[in-house]
């Protein structure tokens, strides 16, 4: 169990998978990226980890029941607890699916939540799973292999191709229309490379002391020459607060590079209006998970552009919008419950998530969001 989650840890920033190119995945003649679904290998990976899990927690209640029958009823009250959760939570997911514009986006997406949250209920479980060891340290050698990609990209105008566009590098050229003059990585994005490079470099921080000093001080280099080059605003807005917290005088943003064109500032504004609009008619079950974009067709006529269509630029507002405000309920108490005081990688993906959605639509950021609220958690039990 314990290799397959390093596995896992290791390929989080690799992004190959096969796209099911269904009928429901544009808007306006345009193909959607975030509504095609996807298998990818870490999907496998993280597949594995639960059916191996699930199969040694029935064994183990079949023997307990077995050798135990004085905790019978014991067992008994506790799975009719987990079988009502269960049932809540199939029937809130049927309900929200119910209202999506959009079924088959809505349906593999709950599948990923469904996914996701059994991953971290497993890592959670797991008693021998050692933050450093089986998921910092694995992690650390494929942000060597990113890094270097994206430092290539920089000189190289564009994508690498090859082994680079197996594992998941998207085919793109500097200077071509909607496309965003940085290192792109493994990623959809520079803004998903730098929050998860970010993320990363809080958790390299945090485990200084175990990595040998010369590969430690490689990879805050590497992780550093990254940041820069991807030019993202809201990582480094988060630098900031991150330092006030730290209580550290220094705590400015370079943003002399910052292309804040009006349209870049309107654009997002009308998201978030369009959010609310969602959120005003579709108050307790929501438009449907994945389905924000094809909702903004419904609420406005000013997203005309292909890259327009995207989710609101804000992981609070997205929940809200997608799952109604018994959705957001609960993921506002699942996130803010793991709370710590050094749950600095969490403040981190709330503060970039507050302007920015990769947290939640893309595969890489939504995996390392998950291993973040589970470590997290590990420290309060």
């Amino acid at each position: 169990m314990l290799y397959l989650i390093s596995l896992l840890s290791f390929l989080l920033p690799t992004q190959l998978g096969y796209h099911f190119n269904l009928p429901q995945t544009t808007v306006y003649g345009f193909r959607i990226d975030y509504l095609i679904p996807t298998l990818y290998l870490t999907d496998i990976v993280a597949l594995l980890i639960i059916i191996f899990s699930v199969g040694g927690v029935i064994a183990r209640r079949f023997n307990r029941r077995s050798n135990l029958k004085r905790d019978y009823f014991t067992c008994v009250r506790n799975d009719t607890k987990m079988v009502i959760c269960y049932m809540l939570y199939i029937a809130f997911a049927a309900t929200n699916i119910l209202y999506s514009t959009y079924y088959i986006p809505a349906i593999f997406k709950w599948i990923k939540v469904t996914e996701m949250l059994l991953l971290g209920i497993v890592i959670l479980n797991t008693k021998k799973f050692d933050v450093f060891k089986n998921f910092v340290k694995p992690l650390s050698y494929s942000i060597v292999i990113g890094c270097v990609l994206g430092i290539m990209q920089h000189f190289n105008k564009g994508s690498i191709g090859g082994l680079f566009y197996a594992l998941g590098e998207r085919a793109y050229l500097v200077g071509n229309p909607n496309i965003a003059p940085y290192p792109y990585s493994f990623f959809s994005h520079p803004n998903s490379f730098a929050g998860f490079l970010l993320v990363f470099g809080i958790f390299l921080l945090q485990y200084k002391k175990k990595f040998d000093q010369k590969y430690f001080w490689i990879l805050v280099t590497l992780v550093t020459i990254n940041l820069v080059l991807t030019n993202s605003l809201n990582v480094y807005t988060t630098v900031s607060l991150l330092l006030l917290l730290k209580l550290f005088k220094n705590n400015t943003a370079n943003l002399l590079f910052i292309d804040f064109t009006q349209r870049f500032v309107t654009h997002r504004l009308e998201l978030i209006t369009a959010s609310w609009q969602m959120i005003k008619s579709n108050f307790w079950f929501g438009v449907g998970l994945n389905n924000f974009i094809p909702n903004l067709v419904k609420v406005s006529n000013t997203f005309v552009s292909s890259w327009e269509l995207q989710p609101v630029h804000n992981i609070f507002l997205l929940v809200f919008s997608e799952l109604g405000v018994l959705g957001f309920i609960v993921f506002c108490l699942l996130v803010f419950t793991s709370l710590v005081p050094s749950a600095y990688p969490l403040i981190a993906i709330l503060a970039t998530g507050l302007s920015d959605h990769y947290w939640l639509t893309l595969q890489q950021n939504l995996l390392l969001f998950t291993y973040v609220v589970v470590i997290s958690r590990k420290k309060i039990i």
